[in-house]
């Protein structure tokens, strides 16, 4: 079993020699496409940073507003190469909206800077928060609406109105999140999960043993650490991070192990039909909830 786990390993690297080889193709591209015509602000579309901020803006303006998402929802934000296509978007933008993790991804600051936008039309939503969580989900709703009521002012009223409805159905989603999946069906179990689905593991109510980072970065070392602590506390999941990738590695860490392995989604749009936030968390909801149940009875 080992040996299939350094076999994924070396098969990982060999996919990082080529992503780096794509990443320098589109770089080229990125440096050709700098030169577009400006925007006209009072008609060009919003560009989205992820699924999850146009998800929102969406909800919030009935699809007046055009959100285009800059990164596909069910790819690595640090790992996806802009187009020459997405940086004309860009450059037509009346504004786009990113997360603050994102100014630190080279990806997009290669293309901000490709498309050489202003300052003024990069605007960060600073909430720190994992979005998928329902609080933060609320509070990202609350900070986009000070956004889109100071651009559009003329549909500030319907925008708040919108604002209150959104909260209220989070407040909904996560109650029927707590019931479908109670926090005395997953106390019990100890699990490994991916660093970037740790928050939703946590609110979820299972104890975590270790968290461990995307499979291509795995040493020898690190593999045979998830192992050992797998096997010593008895974790009975192996959860990982669609958005990461190298989902082979945490299939056959959770064969070693004895684990069940589940795949969860940080993002909108990641898995089918799973078009709002909503739709992506319960369905992660859903998938925890169909991993416990291949562990053992119960009567929830």
């Amino acid at each position: 079993m080992r040996m299939d786990i350094l076999d994924s390993i070396k098969h990982l690297y060999l996919e990082r020699y080529a992503y780096v080889t794509v990443a320098v193709t589109c770089a080229l591209a990125l440096l050709c496409a700098g030169c577009g015509a400006p925007a006209d602000l009072e008609s060009g579309e919003l560009v989205a940073g992820t699924s999850l901020i146009a998800d929102i803006v969406t909800d919030l303006t009935e699809q007046q507003v055009a959100a285009f998402t800059l990164l596909p929802s069910a790819s690595c934000p640090s790992q996806f190469d802009m187009k020459a296509s997405d940086i004309r978007r860009l450059q037509q933008a009346r504004v786009v909206l990113i997360h603050p993790w994102q100014l630190q991804l080279g990806n997009i600051r290669s293309a901000i800077d490709a498309a050489r936008l202003p300052t003024d039309r990069v605007i960060v939503v600073e909430v720190m928060e994992n979005w998928m969580l329902p609080e933060a989900q609320e509070t990202a709703t609350a900070a986009l609406v000070e956004i889109l009521c100071t651009m559009y002012a003329g549909q500030a009223e319907a925008i708040r109105a919108r604002a209150a409805l959104r909260t209220k159905a989070i407040h909904a989603v996560a109650t029927q999140a707590r019931e479908t999946l109670p926090r005395d069906a997953t106390a019990p179990h100890t699990v490994l999960c991916n660093e970037m689905q740790e928050p939703f593991v946590r609110w979820a109510g299972f104890e975590i043993a270790a968290t461990y980072a995307r499979p291509e970065d795995w040493s020898v070392a690190e593999t045979e650490r998830l192992v050992r602590v797998g096997r010593e506390r008895q974790a009975a999941l192996v959860i990982d991070n669609l958005q990461s990738g190298g989902m082979a590695m945490s299939a056959t860490l959770a064969r070693d192990i004895g684990a069940t392995n589940v795949v969860l989604s940080n993002f909108p749009n990641g898995f089918r039909d799973t078009p709002t936030w909503e739709a992506a968390f319960m369905e992660n909801i859903t998938r925890l909830q169909e991993a416990l149940a291949q562990l053992e009875p119960h009567d929830y």
